[in-house]
């Protein structure tokens, strides 16, 4: 009897040891997009964003950012990171061109006119190297204006 209460002990913890070696699973999700006079944004509702779209790994998307809020405080060098949720690589993800060899951490080519209720735009090309869930991380003049994220497809 003592033997085989031994085996079902050993047996529950050889089980639970192969259980908690197991790799955790982390699901992610897509920001939720919002809507500004009448179009959907990928981004930061009320301080930065792009039109939402498809985004292919390795192929450069002509892009123009918006950002919201008060004009004194929208200026100065724009930097975008972007990190592979899966891999937590960080990568520019602004490019200037639509080339991956000019991949840029800031702009500093300043602002545009309002479109679509923002305050201010800035055009650029993104581009991301895997598919995959990425964290895109947003600076104003130092200031960090927020993190989205977006999914790249293959």
């Amino acid at each position: 009897m003592l033997g085989a209460l031994r085996l079902v002990f050993i047996g529950l913890g050889l089980g639970l040891f192969v259980l908690g070696c197991e790799k955790e699973t982390i699901v992610y999700e897509t920001t939720p997009t919002f809507v500004s006079e009448s179009e959907e944004f990928a981004g930061i509702e009320g301080k930065a964003g792009f039109l939402n779209g498809v985004y292919t790994a390795n192929e450069p998307q002509k892009t123009l950012w918006h950002f919201w809020g008060p004009s004194d405080e929208i200026n100065g060098a724009v930097r975008v990171e972007g990190t592979h949720l899966e891999t937590g690589e960080k990568t520019p993800i602004l490019l200037d061109g639509h080339s991956f060899d000019a991949a840029t951490w800031e702009f500093d080519h300043g602002f545009t006119q309002p479109n679509l209720g923002a305050t201010k735009t800035m055009p650029s090309y993104v581009g991301f190297e895997k598919p995959g869930f990425w964290e895109v991380s947003v600076y104003t003049d130092g200031n960090h204006i927020g993190d989205f994220i977006v999914d790249v497809n293959e």
